[in-house]
């Protein structure tokens, strides 16, 4: 698939990353002959910049409003929702893609600051780093990491079985996620995990933050642990030191809420009503197993 994704993007403009992630790269346990769009991060220096460019090189890329809304609309109205914007359904070799891009500036910050976490969650799951600097990879490394403290944190068993705690691990970017009441498989978060636990072990397996036991971890609230977390959630915390566990938990649901409502809303007009309401009924129909 890398090959496929470097082909690609060949014809479309300089980046400084491109990653791919979801069930196009890594199957879901239960959906592993089923065809999917592939997902795409494109990092950019300049958001409308590079869609001023791509549309002239691509413009069967577009939407008639997603053109119009990309390359002379407000940009400050395109960052919103976790500050990164979607085209769909981008046919090339067989596959279907999906390019949400964003401004290198946007992405270090929600990796490492979790100031947004709609970007920050999806690279806590299994991706494909076809393309990337060395800041982009360490905001990687970092976001990995304080998803562990994170998941230890909100976890109030002292000793936990791998799978469940990567399974903890992943469900970070889905607490409050209004997309999980209707449009996503309840066994979404064990599928990921069941169906790449590969990735899991060679990711997160090795952490000096994690104590391995005979397949499970002990579990023990270290101020490591908070030291870990980003500024943002560790002032929530001391604000409320009495309960990780709801800190942390109201401090995702609030991002993730706000932030999985307006990309859906936004994706009506960067996608166009036709691939919107499309893509929106694949992933009912995916939610509920056919």
């Amino acid at each position: 698939m890398k090959k496929v994704i470097e082909r690609f993007m060949e014809n479309r403009p300089k980046c400084e990353a491109i990653i791919g992630y979801g069930s196009g790269i890594a199957k879901q346990k239960g959906q592993e002959n089923r065809k999917v769009q592939v997902d795409l991060i494109v990092v950019v220096k300049d958001l409308k910049k590079w869609h001023n460019e791509n549309s002239r090189l691509n413009p069967k890329d577009y939407s008639f409003t997603g053109k119009n809304f990309m390359t002379k609309g407000d940009i400050t109205w395109l960052k919103k929702g976790g500050r990164i914007c979607y085209m769909t359904y981008i046919e090339f070799e067989g596959h279907s893609f999906k390019i949400g891009t964003i401004e290198e500036k946007d992405f270090l910050d929600s990796l490492e600051m979790w100031d947004t976490f709609y970007l920050a969650g999806r690279m806590q799951k299994p991706i494909l780093i076809v393309k990337a600097n060395q800041n982009i990879k360490e905001a990687i490394d970092t976001n990995r990491r304080m998803a562990i403290a994170a998941a230890l944190l909100i976890s109030e068993e002292r000793k936990i079985p791998m799978s469940e705690f990567y399974q903890t691990l992943v469900s970070l970017s889905y607490i409050g996620d209004t997309r999980m009441k209707f449009a996503e498989n309840p066994m979404k978060v064990a599928n990921i995990v069941n169906g790449a636990i590969d990735f899991f072990e060679k990711t997160y397996g090795d952490c000096d933050l994690l104590t391995r036991v005979k397949g499970y971890i002990e579990n023990k609230h270290s101020d490591k642990l908070i030291e870990t977390l980003p500024l943002l959630l560790k002032a929530e915390i001391d604000a409320d030191n009495s309960n990780y566990k709801e800190s942390i938990i109201n401090y995702l649901t609030d991002r993730n809420k706000s932030e999985s409502t307006m990309q859906t809303i936004k994706g009506i007009f960067t996608s166009g009503p036709i691939k919107s309401v499309k893509y929106a009924l694949a992933k009912i129909k995916r939610g509920r197993g056919k």
